[in-house]
Order: structure tokens, then C-alpha cells, then sequence
């Protein structure tokens, strides 16, 4: 095929004009979608599990589709299904094929998105066990989302004053979200808030 030359420090052919075929889902990554579903489908058969547990309050004549464990055990199922669905797919890609080194966990563990996620989990569960019940729950929510924004949208490697609208928004989200919050589940919910 001659070569048709676009410009001038490069050379295409016409077969580069072909569309490029898009990967299927489930093609891309088959391994981290089978790792991350089988843990989701760990994690959703839990929850299942435990709201199964949950207190009923018949002795009370409490009606059975408002019970304390109903929207987590939907929640639950749905997860399940889906979870399943996951995994299910990425083993037709061969996703099970799992060779896990030393060379494959410190490239795993150097990412930055594998630091975000621990980070991320660290303060929530900071957060839920102990911020929530030691301090008044609006504070909390409050801190929890400005420390939360700040710390992943502020670039500390640039001045204040080119970034003081990321803290600033950051407050006002923080604000909203502990008010709305609280007094969603005050007024809405009437659940008694630490």
C-alpha cells in the first residue's frame, strides 16, 4: 500500500485509517474485576447475613416492611446479583488466572489510586468509630467532609491563594452536607442523632 503523506514528520498509510475495535466489557480488566467481585460478593453476602439478624420488633407490632433490616438486606441482594454478574464475566475472560508475586504486590501497592483507597477507608472508619458518638454529629459530619475534600482536591505543592476557592467550596460543602444530613435524619427519619 503507498504511503500518503499527511504531514510532514509523519507517514500514514491507509490501513492506520481503520477504526481501532473497542474492547467488549469485561476485556479490559478480567483479573481486577474478579478480585474486586468475589470480594463484593464476600462483602454482600455479609450484609445479607447480618440484616438477616437483625431485631424484627414483633413484640412491639412493628409492621414487617418497615423492620430495621429490610432496605440493607435489599441493598444486600442487589449487590449480590451484581457482584456475581462481575465475576461470572471476568472468568470468561480468564480472569481467574491470578499470579500474585512479590514484583506483581509492590507494583499493586505503589499505585496511587491503591493509596487513595486506603486512605479513603482509614478516615472513614476514623470517622464512624471515632468521631461519630464522641462529638455533637453535625460537627463531625462537618469535619469529616471538609478534612475529607481538602485533603484529596488541595494541591499542597501550590500557594493558598491560587487554590483558596477548593477550601472554600470545600466549607460550604461541609456546611450543607452536615445540615441537610442532620436534619434529614431528625426531622425525616426521626432517628435521635448522637
Amino acid at each position: 500500500m503507498r504511503a500518503v503523506r499527511i504531514f510532514p514528520d509523519k507517514e500514514f498509510t491507509m490501513s492506520d485509517a481503520q477504526p481501532r475495535q473497542t474492547p467488549r466489557p469485561g476485556q479490559v480488566m478480567p483479573r481486577a474485576d474478579f478480585v474486586t467481585g468475589v470480594f463484593l460478593l464476600a462483602f454482600s453476602i455479609a450484609i445479607v447475613v447480618l440484616s438477616v439478624q437483625m431485631p424484627r420488633l414483633e413484640h412491639r407490632g412493628i409492621n414487617p416492611y418497615t423492620i430495621p433490616g429490610i432496605v440493607p438486606g435489599l441493598l444486600g441482594v442487589a449487590l449480590t446479583v451484581m457482584s456475581v454478574s462481575l465475576v461470572v464475566r471476568s472468568i470468561r475472560h480468564g480472569g481467574y488466572r491470578i499470579a500474585i508475586g512479590m514484583e506483581q504486590t509492590a507494583g499493586v501497592a505503589r499505585k496511587p489510586e491503591v493509596w487513595r483507597a486506603v486512605v479513603t477507608a482509614v478516615f472513614c472508619l476514623f470517622y464512624a468509630l471515632a468521631l461519630v458518638g464522641r462529638i455533637w454529629y453535625p460537627a463531625a459530619t462537618f469535619l469529616f467532609v471538609l478534612v475529607f475534600i481538602v485533603l484529596f482536591e488541595y494541591r499542597f505543592d501550590r500557594p493558598f491563594r491560587a487554590q483558596w476557592g477548593t477550601v472554600a467550596f470545600a466549607t460550604v460543602e461541609a456546611l450543607l452536607t452536615a445540615a441537610v444530613v442532620s436534619a434529614v435524619f431528625r426531622y425525616l427519619f426521626l432517628v435521635r442523632l448522637p
